[in-house]
């Protein structure tokens, strides 16, 4: 029919289902794609990054978690103890104490100045210092302790400790401290502990310190520090914020203690010496003294000591004004004269002068030789000491009233010859060269020799005769002046190779290292063995016979200190004085002794700077330290003191 419509079929139902079934175009199914792929591709960043995160970054979170709860507590080694030569007398030990730290990875950023000033006022200390702590802390070792305040006193510890929790990140921790009970006793032996030196850092953290590891800085602190050293010990505890144990303890190791050392010294010699120093000094208004006693036949150091001295626990103690007093002292406290400082020996030198002459044949020992009180050579007056004159003399004789116009004819006769070989000779005896003591900052002295004078006296002179090698450099030399310099270890060394034949030896301190139960580590042997000189009897019987007769003979230089001794029964003792010239102040008063004089114990050398005579200054300190060495032990009162030196001897 005509105009109907049908009821089954909307009026625009087929549009619209035609406009439904419409297929996609190309750029419809590409933004699909498009979109399914980004999506993939979010889902997948996602997915890596989980997975990153929880098996390849998930054992650094961990870790990193555990610390926000685990800290590491240090728990410092003590250092080995130093005992003398019988191990009862202690030198150096340690006691226990309580330190401040923090821990610089907990303090960042204002929480840090914040406690750091908080601190400081409960401690007395400046907020800077604190905080300069804590960078350097930061800057060396991160992960440890910074020590803030060492050796708190328990005025100070126990109120802090009350009030921890205010000062989040903070710590008391139990540590050591180095003493010195002797106090100033062998100091310049000893030495003293302190920091590890920033430009040091990188040095002793490979070899396994720590940042806040105390090490010996001098003496034999340092020289044998690799044994001294203790070991320490770590916990890892679990914290809460205020920093205070809440759980589980794990990863313990102990600290362990540093090995034990003996030393050579003997206290009493080493007591007499260091009393004998002072009171030189101080009697004749003298700059400083040193000393050196040695075992002559194995070359132990029986005592050495150099005053003025210090006291090592000043350094321990942090007290600043005394460090800085020893620092800058005029007088040089901190320096250990007996080997890091040289001097001309003067007299002293006579017997190595003579035995050069001997060994290349230019002096018979038994031949007469004029000793005028002065004598013409090279146009030059030369003068006996105080313008004595002594006639005829043979070699024994010239070293008993030290005569200088014997040996500057000696020295004449070495220049006239041109055997150039003194200085060679002498270092024989260990002249100019260090003699690898068991301790640092050792002095070589100077043997000069002609290649020496034009290689130093040709930047100050430029006159080409004025660095030459002239007679008047041979014949000071033969009576132990001019540029020649020796330390009083050296000297002693040398007089101790007279005393036993020959033998030249290298000096020791260190005995034997132990560990806490008294076991034997290593025993310690000099640096370098026993040389042999080849001196004979026929050069050393008459040096042995003028070293014995200054002390014993009427004329001797020394014999108003050793008459006494001898007429009482003492132990026969052999030396020589020596005043060395030292313009513009007083001269430098040596004397050099052994006994007994047979069969020799003990050397003993003493210089007093620009203290005056050798035989006035010097031989009475000499005299009263060999009397206190138990072998040749005598009374002391028995060593004389002259006011003035004997006519013509020095």
């Amino acid at each position: 029919m005509t105009g109907v419509l049908s009821s089954s079929t909307p009026p625009d139902g087929g549009d619209r289902k035609r406009r439904q079934q419409r297929p996609l175009t190309p750029r419809t199914a590409f933004r699909i794609t498009l979109l399914g792929f980004v999506t993939l591709s979010l889902i997948s960043v996602l997915i890596v990054r989980l997975w990153f995160l929880q098996v390849i970054g998930g054992q650094a979170y961990a870790q990193r978690a555990d610390d926000n709860i685990v800290r590491t507590i240090v728990t410092p080694g003590p250092r080995g103890i130093i005992t003398d030569r019988t191990g009862k007398v202690i030198l150096a030990q340690n006691r226990s104490s309580l330190d401040v730290v923090a821990f610089p990875r907990e303090l960042t950023g204002d929480r840090r100045k914040r406690v750091m000033t908080d601190l400081a006022g409960a401690l007395g200390l400046r907020p800077k210092a604190l905080l300069s702590a804590m960078h350097r802390g930061e800057t060396f070792y991160p992960y440890q302790p910074a020590v803030l305040m060492r050796d708190v006193p328990q005025a100070v510890a126990m109120p802090l400790a009350e009030r921890i929790r205010s000062f989040p990140g903070v710590q008391i921790r139990r540590s050591w401290v180095r003493e010195y009970p002797q106090g100033t006793l062998a100091a310049h032996i000893l030495g003293y502990v302190g920091t590890i030196p920033a430009d040091d850092w990188a040095k002793y953290r490979e070899r396994g310190y720590q940042q806040n590891d105390l090490i010996g800085r001098t003496g034999i602190e340092a020289e044998y520090e690799q044994y001294l050293r203790g070991i320490s010990g770590q916990r890892r505890v679990e914290v809460d914020a205020f920093g205070d144990q809440v759980g589980r303890e794990f990863g313990t190791r102990p600290p362990e203690q540093g090995k034990n050392l003996r030393l050579s010294i003997d206290i009493d010699v080493q007591r007499a010496l260091e009393s004998q120093l002072r009171e030189r000094t101080e009697l004749y208004n003298a700059d400083g003294a040193a000393g050196v006693a040695l075992d002559a036949q194995t070359g132990e150091i029986l005592g050495m000591a150099s005053y003025p001295t210090y006291e090592p626990n000043a350094f321990v103690r942090g007290d600043r004004r005394a460090v800085t007093r020893y620092l800058n002292g005029e007088r040089f406290p901190l320096l250990n004269r007996a080997v890091a400082s040289a001097f001309p020996p003067a007299s002293t030198f006579k017997p190595i002068t003579a035995i050069g002459a001997m060994e290349e044949g230019i002096l018979d020992p038994n031949q007469l030789t004029d000793s005028p009180s002065k004598i013409t050579l090279f146009k030059k007056v030369y003068k006996n000491f105080q313008g004595a004159s002594h006639g005829l003399i043979d070699l024994p004789t010239a070293l008993e009233v030290s005569s200088d116009t014997y040996f500057f004819q000696l020295g004449k006769q070495f220049y006239d010859d041109r055997w150039q070989k003194q200085g060679y000779r002498d270092s024989q005896f260990g002249f100019g060269q260090k003699t690898h003591i068991d301790l640092p900052s050792e002095d070589a002295g100077r043997i000069p020799t002609p290649s020496w004078k034009a290689e130093h006296f040709s930047k100050v002179y430029p006159d080409p005769d004025e660095v030459e090698w002239k007679g008047g450099d041979d014949i000071n030399m033969a009576v132990g002046q001019g540029n020649l310099i020796v330390t009083p270890l050296q000297l002693a060394r040398a007089y101790a190779a007279i005393a036993n034949g020959g033998k030249l030896l290298t000096p020791v301190i260190g005995q034997r290292i132990t560990d806490q139960a008294d076991r034997v580590v290593r025993t310690i042997t000099p640096a370098r063995p026993p040389q042999s000189l080849d001196l004979t009897a026929r050069i050393l019987n008459p040096i042995h016979d003028g070293l014995s007769r200054v002390t014993h003979n009427g004329n001797g230089t020394a014999i108003g200190v050793f008459g006494q001794v001898n007429t009482s029964g003492g132990p026969s003792v052999s030396g020589k004085t020596g005043t060395a010239e030292a313009p513009p102040g007083k001269d430098h008063a040596w004397f050099v002794g052994y006994a007994p004089s047979d069969n020799p114990r003990i050397v003993v050398a003493i210089v007093v700077e620009h203290g005056g005579t050798g035989s006035v200054v010097a031989a009475p300190a000499v005299c009263r330290v060999i009397a206190s060495y138990n072998p040749t032990k005598f009374d002391a009162g028995l060593c004389g003191t002259p006011s003035v030196d004997p006519g013509g001897g020095d």
